[in-house]
């Protein structure tokens, strides 16, 4: 009884706190109802956030027999899962929000899913120190994907006969597939050198019977008995230097030169032994490699090449470093081939994943070209570091955007900065974005440099919005708006100045709001920076005549920064609701810092409110931009927030920012709800009520932030918290009009 009066208390406490925050309506979840519009077609997944330089794989994330596609991108070992949906016989994709948290925390460099033990469930490898580190998949229909270490780096017998790591370089990628035939997972991979394949044999069905071990020994030092060039990626077949002959050529070992391969292992031909896709660093072509041999193990022999591979087709050009990747991604059962690029910086970043459609068969392939930017096209993706921004351009009273970004690759290995135009051709109550511009006011042209942000207030007091743009050198450049075209801005002042006449100037990459922070009636101006710090200028001026004073470097004393990542790049958005201003900063992190206690604390040395470093658990894996505005009638506020992969997340308040269930209500409404373990010494729960129609699932910490959200709930369902910190979290069973159930739940873990 004592513990029911305390869960009482807890969550009438967590009601009317959550109700403050939700009346503030800073409670959001993803939302990709908007729909984006290029070229006439309506874009499928919009929101899902961008992609640069992925890895693909295939997973059943959700045990219901169908392969989702998995992309790890490489930018900022980011995850992405676009599951497969099946309606009337039909297969499509679904992007899958925020599924980061169902795999491993350590996931970096490179990620590739390969059941190697026959139990159907794709198991993870990715990268350990000079190897690899291979994670096996326990999960089942019930408790979902759940992990455990299989081996924390590979070993090999090596001629020596000792056992050491297996090497795979951190850049490359390996090959990962049953070599022999024999039906356990063997690998291919490069030697130190960087010039000779390396086969590592798996022993495991010759010891056991069973693939479930992974026990390597290097069977053939020269695998292919080719060599690949120390200064660039053409091959020398039939070698006999060092060990791919008898040659007294010293070993290429001893001559150690640049890492960096991708290698795809296939069947080319259907003559049952693998032939080899070769992608190199700092090039841009794949090349194929044929198997002279007639049976596995009994001649690896690569006899002949195709060095612009597909000829048949449009060959791979693509900068740069690109990794293939052989998997079917058009759902007609035949293996198709992707092309991406596996260099984090200095390579495309737009167009970076190449499909090539198999008109063959999955053992005879023929590869046709068919885009440069398979799922890309079907996203907002602006390269690096997407900067979203709502503004009427147009006057029409609909909020249009903007989408600016860190920088695109521009060949041969420059770097450059567009902004891109979506005007709101949809209406009050449903926006719809359209493409019109990728370069809009031509404005990668003015010599600005990278990221460029700009921000819009009426500073003239003339009914239109001036344009300021902060640039990469720290400067701030002045347009004024002249009429209701979305291109009728001129150059005003080309550095903008403060009441004394000096430059404003932040030093690097200015990231400028025009937000009235005194509430005075005046655009105030305030500027995040690549250093720790906001810079705020106040608005001394008049309606109709601007004039910013400096008052501090160090607004509210905002420091994002880390021993290991001392730069901020922050990009701050405040926002004021009924009264009471909120600040949301984005950052070089990829997380969102949240604060409040703002009013009375604007002077230099003051202090804001840090509420929380990772509001509403968001996480772009760099350079995070936030924008919260409100598009519709309803003035219910939405959150666009750029991505480091050149994309933006769409959000939306959470309908349960109104006050609906009264206290008096709680009790009743929780015994409707059932969840156990609880407390939890694993964070896994399991969630059951008594519905008879699909409702939804939130889980909130205690300061209001939805951290989970499970759409159609029917009966029981699966919660896995093990990811979060131990203490108290509030789950909520909702439909869309009203709460229907509530409960504390304590996570031990």
């Amino acid at each position: 009884m004592i513990t029911a009066r305390i869960e009482l208390i807890l969550l009438c406490f967590f009601f009317l706190t959550f109700t403050q925050h939700a009346n503030a309506q800073f409670g959001f979840v993803y939302n990709d109802s908007i729909i984006v519009k290029k070229g006439g077609d309506t874009l499928q997944f919009p929101w899902a956030g961008g992609l640069n330089h992925a890895q693909f794989s295939t997973i059943d994330v959700d045990f219901d027999g169908l392969d989702d596609l998995f992309i790890f991108d490489r930018s900022s070992n980011q995850i992405r899962i676009f599951k497969t949906v099946e309606e009337n016989g039909i297969k499509r994709y679904e992007y899958m929000h925020n599924a980061r948290h169902l795999f491993p925390e350590d996931v970096r460099y490179r990620a590739a899913m390969v059941d190697y033990n026959g139990d159907g469930k794709k198991d993870l490898f990715t990268v350990a120190v000079a190897g690899v580190k291979v994670y096996k998949n326990v999960g089942n229909s019930t408790d979902g994907l759940l992990w455990e270490i299989a081996s924390e780096r590979l070993e090999s017998k090596y001629s020596s006969g000792n056992k050491s790591n297996l090497f795979v370089s951190t850049i490359d990628i390996p090959g990962y597939i049953d070599v022999d035939g024999d039906g356990d997972i063997d690998v291919l991979t490069f030697h130190l050198g960087g010039q000779r394949v390396e086969y590592h044999k798996n022993l495991s069905m010759e010891k056991y019977g069973v693939p479930d071990s992974l026990e390597f020994e290097l069977y053939n030092e020269c695998w292919g008995k080719f060599i690949e060039s120390d200064t660039d990626n053409n091959i020398q077949l039939d070698s006999n230097i060092g060990p791919c002959g008898n040659s007294s050529l010293p070993d290429p070992q001893r001559n150690a030169r640049h890492t960096g391969s991708c290698l795809l292992v296939l069947d080319l031909n259907d003559d049952n032994v693998m032939d080899l896709i070769l992608g190199d660093v700092s090039h841009h072509n794949i090349t194929a490699l044929f198997n002279g041999g007639t049976a596995p193990n009994q001649n690896s022999v690569m006899t002949s090449k195709d060095d612009n591979f597909p000829s048949n087709t449009t060959p791979v050009n693509i900068p740069t470093f690109p990794a293939s990747f052989y998997l079917d991604v058009d759902h007609d059962g035949v293996k198709d081939l992707i092309v991406t690029t596996n260099a984090s910086s200095g390579s495309e970043n737009r167009e970076s994943i190449w499909y090539y459609k198999n008109i063959g068969t999955t053992s005879l392939p023929n590869f046709s070209f068919v885009k440069k930017n398979f799922l890309q096209d079907q996203m907002i993706e602006n390269g690096k570091g997407a900067i979203p921004v709502l503004v009427d351009l147009n006057n029409d009273g609909l909020k249009d955007l903007l989408v600016g970004s860190y920088y695109r690759h521009l060949e041969p290995a420059d770097k450059i900065s567009k902004i891109q135009y979506f005007q709101n051709t949809g209406t009050n109550e449903k926006p719809v974005f359209t493409f019109i511009e990728d370069d809009w006011l031509s404005l990668s042209s003015k010599g600005y440099g990278l990221k460029m942000h700009p921000t819009f207030g009426d500073i003239n007091g003339n009914g239109r919005n001036e344009m300021i743009l902060g640039t990469e050198d720290g400067l701030l450049h002045l347009y004024t708006k002249t009429g209701d075209g979305i291109e009728d801005f001129i150059l005003d002042e080309i550095e903008l100045k403060d009441h004394l006449g000096t430059t404003i100037n932040v030093n690097r990459f200015a990231a400028p709001q025009l937000f009235d922070l005194n509430n005075d009636g005046l655009l105030d101006l305030v500027i995040g920076k690549k250093a720790a710090g906001i810079t705020y200028y106040e608005n001394i001026g008049s309606p109709t005549n601007p004039s910013f004073k400096w008052v501090t470097n160090d607004l509210g004393q905002i420091n994002m920064s880390e021993a290991y990542l001392p730069d901020n790049y922050s990009t701050p958005y405040f926002i004021r609701h009924q009264d009471t201003v909120h600040l949301f900063v984005g950052n070089l992190k990829g997380s969102i810092y949240y604060y409040n206690e703002i009013e009375g604390n604007i002077e230099d040395g003051d202090t804001f409110n840090l509420i929380s470093s990772n509001y509403a658990n968001i996480n772009t894996g760099g350079y995070s931009v936030p924008f919260i505005d409100a598009l519709r009638n309803d003035n219910r506020y939405e959150m666009f927030v750029g991505t480091d992969l050149g994309g933006i997340w769409s959000y939306i308040a959470d309908e349960f920012s109104t006050p609906i269930v009264e206290i008096k209500e709680i009790e009743k409404i929780n015994q409707s709800l059932n969840v156990f373990p609880n407390p939890s010494k694993t964070g896994h729960f399991t969630i059951s009520a008594q519905n008879t129609e699909e409702l939804s699932i939130a889980v909130y910490n205690t300061i209001g932030q939805e951290l989970k959200n499970i759409n159609r709930f029917l009966g029981s369902a699966h919660l896995d918290l093990s990811e979060f910190q131990q203490g108290i979290y509030i789950i909520v069973l909702k439909n869309k009009e009203q709460i229907i159930a509530a409960k504390r739940i304590v996570n031990h873990r």
